[in-house]
């Protein structure tokens, strides 16, 4: 299939080991001269690897000179002299209003390696406050609990107005608000919300991806319509496509339009047999539901409000169970293993537990990675959720997130920077029944609900 057949928006949906990548560099090697090419990807070691692959394009990587200039003002700089550029998520995510018009005027394309993160909560406590101690690293709730007072300060001064459509207004040119002045900057750029008249969502600029910025923009990952992009797209109206790379011999790569789901269930159940999923009840019964007193099934055992109010004699046994399954079920040693947990929880974890080591965890959002290929020993001690602001705020528009899509999207993600993406077997501890459930779902072929 040739690139005049595809919509403006194209999103190269299939499995890893597929080809996408592959085909992004065939793709960007048979382009013109005369097109200019953004390649934005999660890892530094990957523009490394597009600088080496498509070596005629001359991509530039953004460089920081201390004192001098910030990788900012760099990509500022190659877009204005109209460079190749291959950078990451991170700092594509800055961009400025006047990089927007740089690449307007610059003819580029624009390929996304992985989904960005593109709707986040945010927090004004590090412009807002300035404590003389910095001992005490706060956390998620603290940094919540200080963002919502002064939004409710700014609220009753009248310094910021919510729009119709939730979207921030600043209405003040007063001076003394200054160390807001991050705050004012980007609810100037239309890109904060303010959502039951607490909670702050920022997004990435949508017009970056509307018609008249980017020729073409092609965004390479799997099950996009459960993600965060897709969901965000739909809160814009922003229309895509969906293919799928095949290679047709030769390690030649074309693609495919996805006219429906089902496409790779031969590769789901030819997966299955190479996953190994712990069935033990005993390590498993940590994670199971169980019927609260009104008689509702919950499934909430093992998600990050469980880890937070957990006791330690639970919390111990979970510890007890890890390391059961590292030491004595699989005899794995520390090169053999990975694992995860969230964030906050890793230094506990860590402590109270001689199995984990620092140096096999992975992060639950971690994509695109090939480091870990050769780990077959897997702990994924999680049940994952959305954080519930992502319904309050896609919700304001009638868009409906579909919660165990997203989980599972999320868990096939952290399962393929092993060993099974190299199509060799692996053994998963998974002691949430809800997310064994989802993956032997998956694995078996079953057909997952269209998201509207």
């Amino acid at each position: 299939m040739i690139s005049q057949d595809l919509q403006r928006i194209s999103v190269i949906d299939c499995p890893c080991g597929w080809g996408k990548s592959s085909w992004g560099i065939q793709y960007i090697n048979q382009l013109p001269d005369d097109i200019r090419v953004i390649y934005i990807t999660p890892l530094l070691t990957e523009c490394e690897r597009i600088q080496t692959e498509c070596r005629q394009k001359n991509f530039c990587t953004p460089t920081d000179i201390k004192w001098v200039k910030t990788k900012t003002d760099n990509l500022y700089e190659l877009l204005e002299a109209g460079r190749n550029i291959v950078s990451t998520h991170v700092l594509f995510a800055g961009i400025t209003d006047e990089m927007i018009e740089k690449i307007r005027i610059k003819n580029y394309i624009l390929i996304l390696d992985e989904v960005m993160d593109v709707v986040t909560k945010y927090s004004i406590y590090d412009e807002a406050y300035k404590p003389s101690n910095r001992k005490k690293k706060l956390s998620e709730e603290e940094r919540d609990h200080l963002t919502k007072k002064d939004i409710k300060s700014l609220l009753l001064k009248n310094v910021i107005e919510v729009q119709e459509d939730y979207s921030l207004r600043w209405v003040t040119e007063e001076a003394k608000f200054k160390p807001y002045e991050k705050l004012k900057s980007l609810a100037d750029r239309g890109l904060l919300y303010l959502i039951d008249n607490e909670l702050l969502v920022w997004t990435f600029p949508i017009e970056v991806f509307r018609e008249g910025i980017f020729d073409r923009i092609f965004i390479l990952t799997y099950m996009f319509d459960c993600q965060i992009q897709a969901y965000y797209y739909r809160f814009y109206g922003l229309e895509y496509g969906k293919y799928y790379v095949k290679d047709v011999g030769n390690r030649v790569y074309e693609i495919f339009p996805a006219l429906q789901d089902g496409y790779d269930y031969e590769w789901r159940q030819s997966m299955g047999s190479l996953i190994h999923i712990c069935d033990n009840p005993k390590l498993n019964k940590i994670g199971a539901y169980y019927q609260n007193a009104g008689g509702r099934l919950q499934r909430v055992a093992l998600s990050k409000n469980w880890y937070k109010t957990a006791d330690d004699a639970t919390l111990r046994v979970l510890h007890q169970n890890i390391g059961n399954y590292f030491k004595n079920i699989t005899k794995s040693k520390s090169q053999d293993r990975i694992w995860t947990c969230f964030k906050d929880d890793k230094p506990k974890m860590i402590r109270e537990n001689k199995e984990l080591s620092g140096k096999c965890w992975i992060p639950l959002t971690c994509r695109a990675t090939n480091d870990y290929r050769t780990r077959n020993v897997l702990v994924y001690p999680i049940n994952r959720y959305l954080n519930p602001f992502y319904d309050k705020f896609f919700s304001k528009k009638g868009v409906v997130v579909d919660e165990d899509r997203y989980a599972l999207s999320e868990l096939i993600q952290w399962l393929f920077r092993s060993a099974i993406r190299d199509g060799n077997e692996v053994w998963l501890y998974c002691p949430s029944q809800r997310m064994r459930e989802l993956l032997v779902g998956w694995i078996g072929g079953e057909r997952l609900s269209k998201v509207g």
